[in-house]
């Protein structure tokens, strides 16, 4: 993985965690004013830029595996 693959991999997780915590305000507010259905929804919403985020950081892992060499 190139360096600007890197970096473009770890621009999308802030963007991805910058639309969960969003999600994640957004699901709060309408359990606290109890609408919770809509609450629900944002709530798969939060889950699915976790998912996201979890993609590019295993992707980031797997590449940093096959090239790392162990050193006791």
């Amino acid at each position: 993985m190139s360096v600007q693959d890197q970096a473009r991999r770890l621009d999308t997780i802030v963007a991805e965690a910058e639309k969960l915590a969003a999600h994640a305000r957004v699901a709060a507010h309408h359990f606290r004013t109890g609408e919770v259905p809509r609450g629900a929804a944002h709530t798969l919403s939060v889950e699915g830029h976790f998912l996201a985020i979890r993609t590019e950081l295993d992707a980031i892992a797997r590449e940093h595996a096959a090239r790392s060499q162990p050193v006791i």
